[in-house]
């Protein structure tokens, strides 16, 4: 018996009502994790507690999601899709082609992170490499920390590039924190 882990984004505008009344329409139970009531201390579990979704606010990236855990994850990922919208890998890669605002491309890459750490993805791999190159020094750096959540090692000959060749020292010097933390992960995992 596997136990696995789904983070799904939804798509913007989030409202928590309508996730709330989704869970309740797939039979999902609250349960309030200590005395805390809001939506972060609250956790939805199927009927026989061995599934459990739960919304959280990564403040640090900024984005809001789903995380659907348990022996049953893939399964109430599939059945929380069907009454939600969420993004995926290739709505935004869409949405970074479409809109080269600023804001718009540093919540894209962001939210590309949290959909794509359950396992490696070769879309969301080509968007985040695309964000490497961006000609704008802060979209590279979001990529960057992006690229250290996703954990993936495919992108250690990248960042080596980058942190010997980028035009910007700031950029360079954290892809070289990205690398390294990378290749340390990759050393501490079992093969």
């Amino acid at each position: 018996m596997s136990i696995s882990t789904v983070r799904l984004v939804p798509a913007p505008p989030v409202d928590l009502g309508a996730i709330e009344a989704a869970f309740i329409s797939l039979g999902l139970n609250k349960h309030v994790a200590g005395a805390d009531e809001r939506s972060e201390g609250v956790i939805w579990l199927t009927e026989d507690a061995e599934t459990a979704a739960n919304w959280i606010t990564d403040e640090l990236l900024d984005v809001t999601y789903i995380a659907v855990h348990g022996i049953d994850a893939a399964s109430l990922a599939t059945r929380i899709q069907s009454r939600i919208q969420t993004d995926g890998i290739p709505q935004l890669h869409a949405r970074a082609i479409e809109d080269r605002d600023t804001d718009v491309l540093i919540d894209t890459l962001y939210r590309t992170a949290v959909v794509a750490y359950s396992g490696y993805d070769p879309q969301a791999f080509s968007l985040l490499r695309w964000g490497l190159n961006d000609p704008d020094p802060l979209i590279r750096r979001v990529s960057l920390l992006a690229v250290s959540i996703t954990g993936w090692e495919r992108f250690i000959p990248i960042l080596n590039e980058i942190s010997e060749q980028d035009p910007v020292s700031e950029v360079r010097d954290q892809a070289a924190r990205v690398r390294d933390a990378l290749k340390a992960r990759a050393e501490e995992s079992p093969a």
